[in-house]
């Protein structure tokens, strides 16, 4: 019981550290705040492998290292609704751990619910002429907010699935390179339209290694495209999916 507890700790702890660093790696910066990232995925492995507690524990220390580290506040109540009660709330998936879709959905609108708030109360200045502080709120947050929980609900299931067949003791070599397909692709994604597209080695490492991550699932292809199309699928779809939404937010 007590290694248990211990594994759960350092889990917490390393999960919350994975967010943060998730979340450096962002596109579409919003100007009040936000943007797509994969900082709420590591919260939501927590909350669905330990349950509604610990998620919210969780969301609450990324709450904190937010705030610390990258905060947008401009009253108390706002920063309070946007940081601690916006990212505790994502723990809340972890009262679904039979029903995982179902949490990462409610963790995702409640998050969002919070941000609504804030925005009708405290960024209603900005809605254009005519324009319903409600509708504003909402258009604003939906646009990053629905991007990010969709994300969660394609890869939390499957970074789950992943974790619970290491744990069986099957092949982990393909386990890490599933994972590195999500992940390097939407890294290099974030680092070519997003905030850190002044760092060229940095792309160049990326997208090196995401040809690369293409590479090998084409060759696993021809010997039987059964085996290699999930891996086609996440070297292709979520980059796909967040530079659409980038040019979105862009227009907006």
């Amino acid at each position: 019981m007590r290694n248990k507890k211990t594994l759960m700790m350092v889990e917490i702890a390393v999960m919350v550290a994975f967010a943060y660093l998730l979340s450096l790696f962002r596109v579409g910066e919003m100007p009040q705040g936000g943007s797509v990232s994969l900082q709420m995925l590591p919260l939501f492995v927590v909350a669905l492998r330990w349950g509604g507690v610990p998620g919210l524990v969780a969301g609450l220390l990324f709450s904190g290292i937010k705030m610390m580290v990258d905060p947008y506040i401009v009253h108390p109540v706002q920063a309070l609704l946007d940081y601690p009660l916006a990212f505790a709330t994502v723990g809340l998936a972890g009262f679904f751990k039979e029903k995982p879709l179902a949490g990462i959905t409610i963790g995702g609108l409640s998050r969002f619910f919070m941000h609504f708030l804030a925005g009708v109360v405290f960024f209603g200045e900005y809605a254009g002429p005519g324009q319903s502080v409600y509708a504003y709120s909402l258009l604003y947050n939906i646009t990053y907010m629905g991007p990010e929980t969709i994300i969660a609900l394609l890869t939390a299931p499957l970074v789950l699935r992943r974790l619970s067949v290491a744990k069986e003791g099957l092949e982990f070599k393909n386990n890490i390179i599933e994972i590195l397909s999500f992940v390097v692709p939407l890294a290099s994604m974030a680092l070519v339209v997003g905030v850190r597209d002044g760092i060229p080695f940095l792309n160049l490492i990326s997208l090196g290694s995401w040809a690369l991550l293409t590479i090998y699932h084409l060759v696993h292809a021809f010997r039987g495209f059964d085996l290699a199309k999930r891996g086609l699928l996440l070297v292709t779809v979520p980059p796909a999916v967040v530079y659409v939404m980038f040019r979105l937010i862009e227009v907006l």
